[in-house]
């Protein structure tokens, strides 16, 4: 959840100035260096949640000081918090990072002066973290007696209050992406007008206006031609009005109904403006390549080449998935269930429509200067470090910035001001305000609208591209899991994914591949199946890329060898298990392993059809006939027999008594890897099932003892949503 932490803090400490406080902001990562909390008397920490429970890597040394056992209960009796954890429920261990860090802080002594939350990213952060923030300032003056500070302008907090420190602490987790809003200052009724008192304008307009005005009809469109991407290879012109919603009863992007259409919303607050571009049409084309290197993460990133592309499923299946060949640099290191994360580019020819949606295509490749505002109302503000300060507007949106993440209810608010037509303009009031927060979920966040799409609905808006580049996130590497091993082929990393398409409609004015599997497909077209060799003479241009090793400590074989394991991972969850066997494999070929005991390997794999999307069909053949794996259990969930299992937790249950002595009485390790949302639960589940039927404890009984298992890493998950 990269930035969501970092963009919750800095808008709390943009709202701090409406309330007459001034915050500083810090990531935990600089414990020491710019804060202790031993120095401290008031805090507010935002934190998320990785891996199976643990706090961001940013936020690890933090965590490590304040479990030591030597600490007094009394150590931070001086301290007073607010804290907000940030998870998705999806996974097992909710906001745990947030709750440990709570319960750590309350052993220590520290008192909270305002209730914890706990925002759920599985339903859309802005629903927990909206609120939170709404209730925040005023417990925060309450507690600080600051009800009758003057709020016709800001002030130091420490000049108010006797010096006493209030500092906002920022724990990011560098892995992850959004969803954090302005805090609520502008009541907006439905005629669009606006009132920052809290009280509806004087203006009035009878209800046949005021219906017109807020439902959004007969939108003049414009002459705007679209580019539709169709499977993500071939584009059209169309007129914006094949893009845009039909008319209907019903609500839409474009339009609501009551009672929302009727209804004075609130906005939130507008950012200041704060990024000036300068543009040198005299300047050379700076090199248009990705360039991450320019980040503080620049020492992780390798160079790769793709040097293998095969289809792992046949042409009529639903999915196609894609193993990728990567041929590392030699200081580039991995283990078997660590993955790697892949520096992508959005599509070329969705920057150019965008680009010429905001009528600076003419532009595209002149060389700018990103420069801060001398006279920007923006407290403390920097050049986000993901933009470089020299580049063009191409390179920019092509490699920096995310322009396919649902735009968050502040870059819409910006919208709003840039936007003309009143019908228009009263509809991204309500998607960004508090009362609109169902259709904001609804027709923005649930079919993931990205800024384009957003920008052909509503025709009559025209941000200048400064404000975009202000508010969009950046644009971040995506994770696949390792399924090779070192030993079987080293300077070699296999990788293994579906290829996403997205498909026009729900709002979404084109048809559309995954931002990184779509360019991976791409780039490999021509090698799919065939193999790269640098021998005949290509020279492998577009086979390039950057990555960057994710280590996870927490998902690898056993130390010891002689532990029997239970492997779970349907899809191309079975991946970092095809990396497990491998290396296996290579460790019992090795001679001082001659009269070692390996323990037994059980697997689980499931996919929809056996003649389809059997992935790695023959090399787990091969790995069962070599006595690697002892056991494969395969389920085909579209197949028509109602006797065989059709997932893998039915396949888990029918083997029952099989996986009870496994887990009971040979302490067996299991993994499971996939689909976080239903596949992890039901094989959670099922577990938990078997300890019930088999043994007679009760659910909660069951419920504990799984969580005994995670709890000595004896149950393992690597999953995704």
């Amino acid at each position: 959840m990269d930035g969501q932490a970092d963009a919750i803090t800095e808008e709390i400490q943009q709202n701090s100035v409406t309330h007459g406080l001034e915050f500083e902001r810090h990531c935990l990562s600089q414990v020491e260096k710019k804060f202790t909390l031993e120095k401290e008397t008031c805090v507010v920490i935002v934190t998320s949640t990785t891996g199976d429970g643990e706090p961001p890597d940013t936020a690890l040394k933090f965590f490590r000081r304040l479990k030591k056992k030597t600490l007094p209960s009394d150590y931070l009796s001086h301290l007073n918090y607010a804290l907000l954890g940030l998870g998705d429920s999806n996974y097992t261990n909710f906001c745990n990072a947030g709750k440990t860090l709570d319960k750590r802080l309350e052993e220590l002594g520290a008192q909270r002066f305002y209730p914890c939350g706990w925002a759920d990213d599985a339903v859309g952060l802005e629903q927990a973290v909206e609120p939170w923030i709404e209730g925040l300032f005023p417990a925060l003056k309450q507690f600080l007696s600051l009800d009758s500070l003057n709020k016709s302008g800001p002030c130091s907090y420490e000049t108010s209050c006797d010096s006493i420190h209030c500092t906002v602490k920022l724990a990011e987790n560098t892995e992850g992406v959004v969803q954090s809003e302005k805090t609520e200052v502008t009541n907006v009724t439905a005629n669009g007008h606006s009132s920052t008192n809290g009280d509806p304008p004087n203006d009035s307009v009878d209800s046949k206006e005021k219906q017109e005005v807020s439902n959004g009809h007969n939108v003049s469109t414009s002459e705007l031609d679209v580019k539709s991407v169709i499977n993500g290879t071939e584009s059209l012109e169309r007129k914006l009005e094949d893009v845009l919603l039909e008319d209907t009863p019903e609500a839409s992007l474009r339009k609501s109904v009551q009672p929302l259409c009727d209804s004075a919303v609130t906005v939130p607050l507008l950012s200041p403006a704060y990024l000036i571009i300068k543009y040198d049409p005299t300047e050379s084309v700076v090199d248009q390549s990705p360039s991450p290197l320019n980040t503080s993460t620049a020492s992780n990133i390798s160079n790769a080449t793709i040097i293998s592309a095969d289809i792992l499923t046949s042409q009529d299946a639903i999915k196609k998935t894609l193993k990728l060949g990567l041929k590392l640099d030699s200081d580039f290191s991995y283990q078997p269930g660590d993955s790697v994360s892949v520096y992508c580019q959005n599509e070329e020819k969705e920057v150019e429509m965008l680009l010429k949606r905001l009528n600076v295509l003419d532009k595209a490749d002149c060389v700018c200067q990103i420069e801060l505002m001398k006279d920007t109302k923006k407290a403390k503000a920097v050049i986000p470090l993901h933009l470089p300060t020299v580049s063009t507007l191409k390179n920019l949106f092509t490699f920096h910035i995310d322009i396919r993440e649902p735009p968050k209810k502040s870059v819409i608010r910006q919208l709003v001001e840039e936007t003309t037509n009143p019908k228009e303009k009263r509809r991204l009031q309500e998607l960004c305000s508090k009362q609109g927060m169902a259709d904001y979920t609804k027709f923005i966040r649930n079919p993931e609208i990205s800024i384009l799409d957003l920008l052909h609905a509503f025709p009559s808006c025209q941000p200048p591209v400064e404000r975009l580049i202000e508010s969009l996130p950046k644009l971040q590497p995506r994770p696949y899991s390792a399924c090779s091993s070192p030993l079987k082929i080293p300077g070699q990393l296999d990788i293994v994914f579906n290829v996403v398409n997205i498909p026009e409609g729900d709002g979404r004015s084109f048809s559309r591949q995954g931002i990184c599997t779509g360019m991976l497909d791409k780039r490999t077209l021509d090698i799919q199946n065939i193999g790269y060799q640098e021998s005949e003479g290509t020279n492998g241009k577009g086979l390039q890329l950057q990555i960057s090793a994710r280590s996870n400590q927490f998902f690898r074989l056993p130390v010891d060898v002689s532990v029997p394991i239970i492997l779970v991972g349907p899809g191309t969850g079975v991946a970092p298990f095809v990396g497990f066997l491998q290396h296996r494999e290579m460790q019992m070929s090795h001679p001082e392993t001659e009269d070692q005991v390996f323990g037994e390997t059980f697997l689980f794999f499931g996919c929809r059809n056996q003649s389809q999307d059997f992935l790695f069909r023959e090399e787990l053949m091969r790995l069962q006939e070599a006595r690697v794996l002892t056991e494969l259990f395969v389920s085909f969930s579209r197949v028509s027999s109602t006797e065989e299992p059709k997932y893998v937790q039915d396949n888990i249950l029918k083997h029952a008594d099989q996986m009870l002595d496994l887990i009971e009485n040979r302490n067996a390790v299991i993994y499971v890897c996939g689909d976080a949302r239903n596949m992890a639960k039901d094989v959670n589940q099922a577990f938990m099932t078997i300890l019930q039927e088999k043994r007679g404890l009760s659910d909660s009984e069951a419920r504990g003892h799984v969580t005994k298992l995670r709890l000595g890493k004896r149950y393992l998950e690597d999953v995704w949503t």
